[in-house]
């Protein structure tokens, strides 16, 4: 039974390459019993030549890669080869790019789908155990690694909880790894999107990921979702991921710290907004403003002679948007507020 490995590429050729030889691109196929690997990646219209960069790397590997446009993608027949490398041909974002590599999977067949952040590295045995977990339990919606800073002994998260109110908490953030190792399976209501594993068929009928914000917000979307409809998912503890923890938004932001900010509470507003309705949404911001201007406050994000211009314009822009597409994104990003 196939899994799909999804990867989102924004001019990161290096970084994604770096992912594919950890899923062991390239090597034998050590142990019959792991479940084939169809590898896609989706390039939001790199602007750095990691398209030809990437098909020249894998070729060097040995592996013959796949290059399809979008709308090849959509069209079809499919070809055979071990990795599909799409063309999106502009930036869609990261919830859309992944959507697409969705689709390939469900036209693929593949029985799971692992969406995979493009700046990790996998170790070994990781996804057999993720894959073999989430088909194991019809009641587990997800089933996802423990994931540590790169380079590190330290736990990024295993997953976490989020609360209707617009809040989450990670488990086991900052610990150490060996920690994590000792608490086995951690049942969950939310993860990012960094790396985790879903029956494909469920995911699709779910309709993906959510495309109402460019970049952001569709992984608190979707545990909100998942504990409204009673699901869960499950972190495997054995299974770990390394992540180079903010390297996309990095390169997709900058040094901008307040722009950074302001990007992911706009997405939170407006988000909050929608689900809540007006009248309660007026409720739930007087008792979040004063937790924003605490963590911005401490954060350094904003300066506090800054906050409340700050705020002003989120909330002016939150109260009149229904999503953040691209050109939202790219004006807050070059200072337009």
């Amino acid at each position: 039974m196939s899994c799909a490995v999804i990867l989102v590429n924004w001019n990161g050729a290096d970084d994604t390459l770096a992912c594919l030889r950890s899923l062991g691109l390239g090597e034998p196929v050590a142990d019959a019993a792991e479940p084939p690997l169809q590898l896609i990646v989706v390039d939001n219209g790199s602007t750095d030549g990691s398209l030809p960069r990437l098909v020249a790397a894998i070729e060097a590997l040995g592996v013959v890669p796949a290059r399809l446009t979008r709308a090849e993608a959509v069209a079809g027949p499919l070809p055979a080869a071990p990795v599909w490398l799409v063309d999106a041909g502009e930036n869609l974002g990261f919830a859309a790019g992944c959507n697409a590599g969705l689709r390939l999977a469900q036209a693929a067949g593949c029985e799971t789908t692992c969406f995979l952040n493009n700046d990790t590295v996998v170790e070994r045995d990781a996804l057999p155990h993720l894959v073999g977990r989430l088909l194991a339990d019809s009641r587990c919606f997800a089933t996802l690694p423990m994931i540590t800073v790169h380079g590190t002994d330290r736990i990024w998260n295993c997953g976490g909880e989020v609360w209707p109110v617009g809040l989450r908490r990670y488990h086991l953030a900052g610990r150490p790894r060996q920690e994590g190792s000792r608490r086995g399976e951690i049942r969950c209501s939310f993860f990012t999107g960094c790396c985790f594993v879903v029956r494909t068929a469920e995911f699709v009928a779910r309709g993906g990921f959510s495309e109402r914000f460019f970049f952001g917000e569709e992984d608190f979307e979707l545990g909100l979702w998942m504990r409204g409809h009673g699901l869960h998912a499950v972190c495997v503890t054995a299974a770990v991921v390394q992540h180079k923890v903010s390297a996309s938004f990095g390169r997709a932001s900058g040094p901008r710290a307040a722009a950074r900010a302001f990007i992911y509470y706009l997405n939170r507003f407006i988000h909050m907004r929608l689900r809540l309705g007006p009248g309660r949404w007026r409720l739930w911001l007087a008792a979040y403003l004063p937790y924003l201007a605490l963590v911005l406050w401490r954060s350094g994000a904003v300066p506090l002679r800054e906050l409340p211009a700050f705020v002003s314009r989120l909330l002016a822009r939150a109260g009149s948007m229904d999503g953040v597409a691209r050109a939202d994104f790219e004006a807050v990003m070059a200072g337009r507020w």
